[in-house]
């Protein structure tokens, strides 16, 4: 089965009947990368059930095949199938909250699972090259502008409320929920049963060796795929779940390709494939500063800029060339260029033939 099978099997269970388990994790995961402007409210008192929102989502939205987002597409058809199921139509939905310009991008909104239990969503890096570039400006900075966005929306929404929350995303929305549960308010922080990071990024060195993420180490849960490429960037301690997709590289980042088995993932070892990259990306991190890294993320965004790529499908297209006049170009500091000749020594041993960018 995948999420979709399961979703098939389990649509006339209710929460009470089969409890919360993480496949119901990414699922919620999954649906935060749908766009509910002026569906959703961003006010924690004005809430629709997901019965409510699919059937106006899908009353306005009829094209569905011309989204160019794997993730977004997922989560359309996640919508779809969920919405008239004994098991999720009466959940709430509400606190939708998107922001998207030329600095970052991030989204959120919150499940209300029952009276006592919420999980807060958050959404993964979209199209908007914003959001790409902040993925990688957390190679040299903490917090980005999408982690306090991320930590402000826990604090603002559940400082006052009695409800436990778990707290979960997928990619960088993974991200964004542990380094949200890390530094948000001590009593918001207490209410936080469990954190899922689906996929997504670590952190930096002084991150995971410091007291904050110590503060909510037993209740983060991170789950990769045997192919993982996102999950394994930056610094991560060795405790995650490794489970089976179905597809190689990097399209098993998609959570349709997860192999589910009853209620959980089925678990399997990381590939030599990610076991050579993972090496490679903390090996690249020790041997470059703060000040390096930075330089050579502006150095490669200043490349696409002048290319007018201003989105993820554009920056597909161009890629290569990308990589060409990167490597070519006159102006670049030779740091720079020693850089991203590391990094692609690092992609090539891991097996080009996995890889969306060949």
């Amino acid at each position: 089965m995948n999420i979709f099978d399961y979703v098939d099997h389990y649509k006339d269970y209710t929460f009470l009947d089969k409890g919360f388990n993480e496949v119901d994790n990414v699922i919620f995961s999954t649906l935060a990368y749908v766009d509910y402007t002026f569906i959703v409210s961003n006010n924690k008192s004005n809430k629709l059930t997901i019965k409510e929102v699919g059937d106006k989502y899908f009353s306005t939205h009829k094209k569905i095949e011309k989204i160019n987002m794997t993730a977004v597409k997922e989560g359309i058809k996640l919508l779809k199938k969920v919405k008239d199921t004994t098991r999720y139509k009466d959940i709430l939905m509400y606190s939708y909250r998107y922001i998207g310009n030329n600095e970052s991008q991030f989204s959120a909104l919150t499940f209300e699972i029952n009276k006592g239990l919420c999980y807060v969503s958050f959404e993964g890096t979209d199209q908007l090259i914003s959001g790409w570039k902040e993925d990688c400006k957390m190679a040299y900075e903490f917090p980005v502008e999408a982690h306090k966005y991320a930590t402000k929306y826990l604090n603002h929404n559940f400082l006052f409320s009695n409800k436990r929350i778990i707290v979960g995303g997928h990619s960088k929305g993974g991200n964004l929920a542990l380094v949200s549960s890390m530094c948000c308010n001590y009593f918001v922080k207490n209410k936080i049963i469990n954190i899922y990071s689906n996929d997504g990024q670590g952190l930096k060195k002084a991150q995971i060796e410091s007291s904050k993420y110590a503060s909510i180490k037993d209740r983060f849960i991170h789950i990769i795929p045997q192919y993982s490429i996102v999950g394994l960037l930056l610094r991560h301690d060795q405790n995650y779940t490794v489970i089976h997709s179905t597809k190689p590289g990097a399209m098993a980042h998609c959570t349709s390709y997860w192999k589910v088995e009853e209620d959980h993932f089925k678990r399997d070892e990381l590939s030599s494939f990610s076991k050579i990259l993972d090496k490679g990306i903390i090996t690249w991190l020790d041997k470059y500063d703060d000040e390096k890294r930075e330089k050579f993320v502006n150095s490669v965004f200043k490349i696409l800029e002048e290319n007018n790529v201003q989105s993820l499908l554009q920056l597909r297209k161009q890629i290569k060339l990308v990589f060409k006049v990167l490597k070519s170009s006159k102006d670049l500091d030779p740091i720079v260029i020693e850089m991203i000749k590391d990094l692609l020594k690092v992609i090539n041993d891991t097996n080009k033939e996995y890889l969306w960018i060949k």
